[in-house]
């Protein structure tokens, strides 16, 4: 996992650097990437580049992503 893409009513200039943390549900621990990038500035969303990710917190994000997609796979689709 290098990076995400994210809506986002306000954009940082392209080249940015932050500070993102992520709070997965209530009962998870925060998982924080540490440095990222703008890469990319569209009208509402940003694209950024993970630079300083640590592995605990990256495997811990990859989980995150992987329940995503499958709880989205495992839902009915429902045609009314």
């Amino acid at each position: 996992m290098g990076g995400c893409t994210f809506e986002a009513s306000g954009g940082l200039p392209q080249g940015s650097l932050l500070e993102l943390m992520i709070k997965p549900a209530s009962d998870e621990d925060v998982i924080t990437i540490e440095t990222a990038t703008v890469c990319s500035v569209r009208q509402e969303a940003m694209g950024l580049r993970f630079i300083d990710l640590q592995p605990d917190d990256k495997h811990r994000l990859s989980q995150v992503v992987l329940n995503l997609f499958v709880g989205q796979s495992i839902r009915p689709n429902y045609q009314y």
